[in-house]
């Protein structure tokens, strides 16, 4: 068969993480997406808004452990995505999947069947390689779902943390070029904001006025690209920004400029310049790391 032509894209394709509080309509913004649709519906609760997508969705599997095993994830991928067509590959949730391991890691050091949490999660680190490799190899949108949490830190303060790790979220970061967040007024209106984007604009909130996130994707990509020539969006792609959003993008941007080896000796170089330093706000800590990975890469 003869190789066909490339065509520019109108938008980037949606390589997207959504995170927010359980019951924030995460799984609903989800079946917004391009459809056919297949879902890792590790939460096993896609079925409450499988009325709401627009076309076709499929299940990974009808078995429920089955989307909850990064090996059983990988094997049906690789057995079924090839023809069917699936335009939007979504994992409802990466908390799911992630978490197990993580708590399986601290049970098996607790009792003393491995030396340290390190270790540990070798497994949780494996998997999330695997999980990431099966579902991005496809080319087409991916959505990958987790979810904030509430506690407390150790002065007993209220805080809200991310389930997955910023290590995993810094791992996550090769295979997307989104990060988006569920946020609610205090008129409990809901919203999306655009946390990061590799090659456009970012820091907005648009606000789900039909109730549903009707169109919601659409309103995204316009929000992020429009009006950006392809110039322009790989300056946003190359340049280091005046703040990075949260520590996983900072890592990942250092690692793409080739100052670290390995994610492990950026998160220890990221965390000893806060530690040492004690910026006083995100902007002096993007400041510090910009020129430490700079020095590091020149």
């Amino acid at each position: 068969m003869a190789f066909k032509k490339m065509v520019q894209r109108s938008y980037p394709p949606r390589l997207w993480t959504l995170v927010g509080r359980p019951g924030s309509g995460k799984s609903t913004f989800a079946a917004q997406m391009t459809t056919p649709i297949v879902v890792v519906d590790a939460d096993h609760r896609f079925g409450e808004v499988l009325h709401l997508a627009r076309g076709d969705v499929f299940s990974l599997s009808e078995t429920p452990a089955d989307n909850v095993d990064t090996n059983r994830v990988a094997a049906l991928l690789a057995a079924n995505m090839p023809g069917s067509g699936v335009q939007t590959i979504v994992i409802d949730s990466l908390t799911a999947i992630i978490t197990p391991l993580v708590v399986q890691a601290m049970m098996d050091k607790a009792r003393g069947e491995i030396k340290n949490l390190m270790s540990g999660f070798q497994v949780k680190a494996l998997a999330m390689r695997q999980l990431q490799d099966a579902v991005t190899r496809w080319g087409c949108d991916v959505l990958w779902i987790y979810h904030l949490q509430e506690g407390r830190d150790e002065n007993a303060r209220e805080v809200v943390t991310q389930t997955i790790s910023d290590t995993e979220r810094a791992r996550l970061i090769r295979s997307i070029n989104v990060q988006l967040e569920v946020v609610v007024d205090n008129q409990q209106r809901r919203g999306v904001r655009v946390i990061w984007a590799r090659r456009g604009r970012s820091g907005m909130t648009l606000w789900d006025e039909s109730g549903g996130w009707a169109d919601m994707p659409a309103r995204i990509d316009a929000a992020v690209y429009d009006g950006l020539s392809q110039e322009e969006q790989e300056t946003i792609a190359t340049s280091a920004p005046d703040v990075f959003p949260n520590p996983e993008t900072a890592i990942a941007w250092a690692l793409e400029r080739g100052a670290f080896d390995n994610l492990a000796h950026a998160r220890n170089a990221y965390d000893k310049i806060k530690r040492e330093y004690k910026p006083g706000s995100a902007r002096e800590m993007t400041t510090l790391w910009v020129d430490d990975v700079t020095r590091r890469a020149a």
